[in-house]
């Protein structure tokens, strides 16, 4: 289907093409940029959102800190007050009961008639911070438990049952949270697992803060009981009131219950990955990946004096949802702009269609031989379509006067001078003229002319061919008469030595390959002065390539020259100057057999030269 779609719509049609490599563009870049602009505003906000989510959590340690402060604070007054921490002491140490009589006994003693005692000294302490819940008094030696509850109003004495705290102690310290008794779970809270079990899970528990603080004998120096004081954990949740984003925090103790949660926690989900998420690094905003929310942006802190973890979660999709609307109207205008461009650019387009379809049909009415049709243009165009239609105009004209005046005369006088060179060129009358000239020589005894004659004439019915290729035993054969023209030119002062190795010689190779570099060397490096010049040729197999060498013992060349003529070499403009140089050998080489063929050259001042011809086994 797409197949046919494009032959019918595109193919021939380039504005066609244009409008949809210009939708292309243009959907690809607004949505680019709606895309960048969305993610800019997404990233800031999420920026904000987890800045706001670590400024919560600050504000939840400082918060756990302040109550820590406050509890020593507390603990700091009795201690300073002699007759608070005396009657604190004597209370743990000997009970209630002996604690009332010692009390009546220092009051009957004294003279005054108002004497403290830590009864309204804890219960001042509930308007000192309202976030007191409790104040426990806790006996070493006797087993009970003294607490003041409702801001002192309303106190009790607890005694332990068989050890363990009772069950109504624990049911009116946790009145307002949720606790598993012992009982209720046969003396083990099966949600209350260490933090080292690997089967951890963590369960809502008891929604306190509690500090506690050792209370010790001034006299012994022994502790005689311990003060704990419980805070409730609505300040927490005042902190983080504003829950629009779907943030969650919770405070976790060591015993694996949150002493404090918002509305929105979900336990299963934080128990499924709690071993990952408490893992994190301290006080650093972290991306994972979690089950039910996808992205999350998670900090743990551990940071307050209570050693409580703070847990912060905010899920991505909860930063950015309320950009919605603003996701809709960021397309809603792109989808406008979109469409807005491409009418303008079909409007535009087929304006520019209709002048070039004029300029296709005068075109093929050229192709069918009709010059006379020109393209309809307006005289004030100036744009490139009106100078293409002009000048094709002009161009027409020009032809046609052309064919009819120039031409066809030309064409008349170019035959005839054509016919008239050939019948002055012939090659067998140059052959027989040299052969004639060749046996007078021999005739005359000048046989060593005679060799040279029959050498030329050979030499040259070899050039005029006029086949690129020929086989490498053609090509050393031609090489062989041109040394030894030369050998005979110069009276035996060169020798030279062929060795190609066996099954070579019927290899088709490019003409005058080889001739050309034996002549570098007769003009250049061959020395008249000298009865030792030596060129030796040699052919060789390897993997993938015919190999020839071509080895001698002349000037050789120097270092500056040879670094030129091999720069030249490795230039694509390979121009001649002048006859058969290694520039042109190299670049019909390229032409015939690619890039794969090489012409190399090595050469040493007064040692000689090599120049290696690379040929591609075809």
């Amino acid at each position: 289907m797409f197949s046919r779609i494009y032959q019918k719509h595109f193919k021939r049609k380039v504005f066609n093409k244009l409008i949809l490599i210009y939708t292309v563009i243009t959907i690809a870049s607004l949505v680019t940029l709606a895309v960048f602009a969305y993610q800019s505003v997404a990233r800031d906000e999420i920026n904000n959102s987890v800045l706001d989510q670590q400024r919560h959590v600050d504000q939840m340690n400082r918060f756990l800190n302040q109550k820590v402060e406050n509890a020593q604070v507390l603990l700091q007054q009795l201690y300073q007050d002699n007759t608070l921490i005396g009657d604190a002491v004597y209370f743990l140490e000997n009970g209630y009961e002996s604690y009332i009589r010692y009390r009546l006994d220092q009051f009957s003693g004294s003279m005054s008639t108002y004497q403290r005692d830590f009864d309204s000294f804890y219960t001042n302490a509930f308007y000192r911070d309202s976030d007191i819940k409790n104040i426990i008094l806790f006996s070493n030696p006797l087993t009970f438990a003294y607490m003041y509850t409702d801001n002192g109003r309303n106190n009790k004495l607890y005694d332990w049952e068989n050890g363990h705290a009772s069950e109504a102690f624990l049911r009116d310290r946790y009145r307002d949270g949720v606790v598993k008794l012992p009982s209720e779970a046969n003396g083990t809270d099966q949600h209350a697992i260490g933090l080292g079990d690997p089967e951890q899970r963590y369960s809502y528990g008891n929604q306190l803060v509690t500090v506690t603080n050792r209370i010790y004998n001034s006299t012994t120096l022994t502790t005689v009981g311990t003060i704990s004081v419980d805070f409730s954990t609505a300040g927490l949740g005042s902190l983080v009131e504003d829950n629009s984003r779907g943030a969650r925090y919770a405070v976790l103790n060591d015993e694996g219950k949150f002493v404090y949660h918002t509305s929105n926690w979900k336990l299963d989900s934080f128990n499924k990955q709690a071993k990952d998420i408490l893992h994190l690094h301290q006080n650093q905003p972290e991306r994972i990946k979690l089950e039910q929310d996808g992205w999350t942006y998670v900090t743990v802190s551990k940071i307050n004096k209570l050693g409580l973890t703070v847990i912060a979660m905010l899920p991505q999709k909860g930063a950015t949802a309320h950009l919605t609307t603003l996701r809709n109207t960021i397309g809603i205008v792109s989808l406008v702009c979109t469409v807005g461009v491409l009418l303008l650019t079909i409007l535009a387009m087929s304006r520019l269609s209709k002048r070039t379809q004029s300029i296709v049909h005068a075109m093929k009415q050229v192709q069918e031989g009709n010059l006379d049709n020109p393209i309809m243009v307006k005289e004030d165009s100036e744009d490139e379509l009106g100078l293409i239609a002009k000048q094709f105009n002009r161009m027409c004209e020009d032809l046609n006067l052309y064919i009819n005046r120039v031409y066809k005369s030309e064409l008349k006088q170019k035959q005839a001078e054509l016919v008239a060179l050939q019948a002055q060129i012939k090659p067998h009358f140059l052959y027989n003229t040299l052969e004639v000239i060749r046996m007078r020589a021999v005739a005359k005894g000048a046989h060593d002319v005679g060799e040279m004659i029959y050498n030329l004439a050979l030499l040259f019915r070899h050039m005029i061919k006029d086949k690129a290729m020929i086989s490498l035993n053609e090509e050393i054969e031609n090489c062989k008469r041109y040394l030894e023209l030369t050998r005979l030119r110069y009276r035996d002062k060169l020798q030279y030595t062929i060795q190609v190795e066996e099954g070579l010689l019927g290899y088709p190779i490019m003409k005058l390959s080889i001739q050309p570099i034996i002549e570098n060397y007769l003009i250049h490096g061959l020395g008249l002065d000298r009865a030792d010049n030596h060129i030796a040729i040699e052919a060789a197999k390897t993997k993938d390539a015919l190999v020839i060498t071509v080895t001698d013992n002349g000037q050789g060349i120097e270092p500056q020259r040879l670094a030129a003529l091999q720069q030249e070499l490795l230039e694509s403009d390979l121009k001649d100057e002048g006859s058969l140089g290694l520039k042109n050998v190299l670049n019909r080489l390229k032409i015939l057999y690619g890039e794969e063929a090489q012409l190399t050259i090595n050469s040493t001042v007064d040692v000689g030269t090599t120049v290696t011809l690379t040929f591609p086994l075809i």
